[in-house]
């Protein structure tokens, strides 16, 4: 061998990069199932090779020769245990082929099937009810990962009844390949079940006996973690606390009672708010906020508000008591002023309120009592009205997501009124039913549709103040008409305001790219004192990106039944329901 040639051999063992890469590709027929395919390629140690450069043939073919017994430790926890596998190594121009052909036969299932419970818990119900109906039943493919599924929700059930010794004192999967058969056996010893000791609360500026009733459980009552997160996330949502922290203290725990120590940090006391924005209907506008998330060791709040926009303005203050059950029950007493000067309504007004609200599940009731003294101008119209109306309203929203909603719907009803007999100089009843439904299309597109109806039961229409009157038009009514322009006119042709509402819209979106969505829609309806009169269509597309508060929407819409009204623009922030 000349030295030249002697050189390069020493160059090329020594520098293996320089050599050309040898690829592995790797061929899996035969696997239907792409869990077992995933989990066959995530096992297969030739697999490691393809990001090395220029394996050696040895390593190739000795990671070739263990891949049969890898595969079917692969196939064994999705129950193949008889699979026929068919392997095949050749050379290529690139490097290197693995053809693996995978019969992965008939699965093992259960065919004996032997829960069983031991201790003080093994009539309970709620155990009782899993080993009835378990996640792993015979018949079934003896799938390891449903195995111990079906083991991890028993015990974690006994943990959640407050079994907190529980534990298996037999816990068997035996397979028989040859049988295709296998044998589950579970035997739960669930313990004495623990309960809840005294509780306690760290001075947290609250009175103890407000605290308390945040509780959802009494000493004495079986333990439960549930109740403990429970009494966590509503101590944190009451908006009093910084921080929650539920400890139980089970090593101080006598005669199987543990003691439950709730430790507070408070929030802040003072919070200020400002902000600004943009709406079509509105124009600029802005807020500035005070509140006072403790006014005594009641609990009690207070918040403040002012409002300026283009076309309102307004101040708002409400004092708030938690009663019954702080989590859901609050009862407020609220004054405000508002000032409007739109195209259509000039009015002044001073209202006093006192509202109840409650919330049950996914409904929230609000009863109210408002005192509204407003004077007001529409057209050629001018009054000055004061009404005393006691009110109730309720909401029910379900969705799978409120601020950005791929399958939901909300329902409201509100319903109001006055009597000349109880400080008022009206009598009046008025009915407000809506309803948003919002459905998927494919995986990119969503239906959303809409509607409001409206209705006022009165003698005297032209006391009514202009703020219990109904108008249409604007952002969220019937797009392509300005802010409150629809509905009856006086003898000039101004808007005056309606008895009765009629909305309706229907909405087709459909996501582009990332957080951004197009848009078409059609919206009817108008404000009027006959149901018989005709509503107004708009029509138009829009674009929609998702921010954190919920989609913003920008709206280019034509007023289909004016065809020479101008196209108008429509902007609005908000979540879905």
């Amino acid at each position: 061998m000349s030295v030249r040639r002697f050189f390069i051999l020493l160059l090329l063992m020594l520098c293996p990069q320089l050599l050309p890469a040898a690829e592995i590709d790797i061929r899996i027929e035969g696997l239907e199932q792409d869990s077992l395919r995933a989990n066959v390629l995530a096992l297969l140690s030739l697999t490691t090779l393809k990001d090395r450069e220029a394996p050696s043939e040895v390593r190739v073919r000795r990671y070739f020769n263990l891949a049969e017994r890898e595969i079917r430790t692969a196939l064994e926890p999705f129950g193949y245990y008889r699979p026929r596998i068919e392997s095949r190594l050749r050379r290529t121009e690139a490097g290197w082929q693995a053809s693996f052909g995978i019969d992965p036969g008939e699965p093992v299932r259960v065919r004996e099937l032997a829960l069983e419970l031991q201790g003080p818990g093994r009539e309970a119900q709620d155990l009782q009810a899993l080993i009835d109906d378990p996640l792993l039943g015979l018949g079934e493919v003896a799938v390891h990962a449903r195995y111990e599924a079906l083991k991890k929700s028993l015990l974690g059930k006994a943990l959640e009844l407050g079994y907190l010794d529980a534990a298996y004192t037999r816990h068997e999967l035996r397979i028989d390949p040859a049988a295709g058969s296998a044998t589950v056996l579970l035997q739960l010893d669930t313990g004495r079940r623990y309960r809840f000791g005294e509780i306690s609360f760290e001075a947290a500026g609250l009175r103890e006996t407000l605290l308390r009733r945040y509780l959802s459980f009494a000493p004495g009552e079986p333990y439960s973690d549930r109740k403990l997160l429970e009494l966590q996330r509503a101590l944190l949502d009451s908006d009093y606390f910084e921080s929650v922290s539920v400890v139980d203290q089970r090593e101080a725990a006598q005669d199987y009672a543990i003691p439950i120590e709730v430790r507070l940090e408070p929030r802040k006391r003072h919070r200020y708010t400002a902000g600004i924005g943009f709406g079509t209907d509105t124009g600029v506008r802005g807020k500035l906020g005070w509140e006072v998330r403790r006014i005594n060791s009641r609990g009690h709040t207070l918040s403040s508000e002012l409002r300026a926009s283009e076309i309102r303005q307004g101040a708002h203050v409400e004092y708030g008591i938690p009663v019954r059950n702080p989590r859901t029950d609050r009862l407020s007493f609220a004054a405000a002023v508002q000032q409007e000067d739109s195209a259509t309504i000039e009015s002044d007004s001073r209202t006093l309120a006192a509202n109840l609200s409650r919330v049950r599940g996914r409904l929230r009731e609000n009863l109210s009592l408002t005192f509204l003294d407003e004077d007001f101008r529409l057209g050629d119209q001018k009054g000055s009205t004061r009404l005393l109306m006691p009110g109730v309203a309720w909401t029910y929203i379900k969705a799978d997501d409120p601020l950005i909603t791929r399958h939901g719907w909300r329902a409201q009803l509100e319903l109001r009124g006055a009597t000349p007999e109880i400080i008022s100089e009206t009598r009046f009843l008025q009915l407000v039913v809506g309803a948003k439904y919002i459905l998927p299309l494919g995986s990119r597109g969503r239906i959303l549709t809409r509607g409001q109806l409206g209705t006022t039961w009165m003698s005297d229409f032209d006391v009514l103040p202009a703020s219990v009157r109904f108008f249409a038009g604007g952002d969220r009514s019937v797009r392509g008409f300005d802010y409150q322009k629809l509905g009856p006119t006086d003898a000039s042709g101004e808007v005056v305001g309606g008895r009765h509402l009629l909305i309706g819209s229907l909405e087709y979106e459909h996501r582009i790219k990332g957080k951004w969505r197009a848009a078409v829609f059609v919206d009817t309806g108008n404000a009027f004192d006959d149901f018989g009169d005709e509503l107004e269509t708009g029509a138009g597309i829009g674009v929609r990106w998702e921010s954190p508060v919920g989609l913003l929407r920008v709206d280019i819409a034509s007023a289909v039944s004016r065809p020479d009204n101008p196209l108008r623009l429509h902007i609005t922030l908000g979540p879905d329901l």
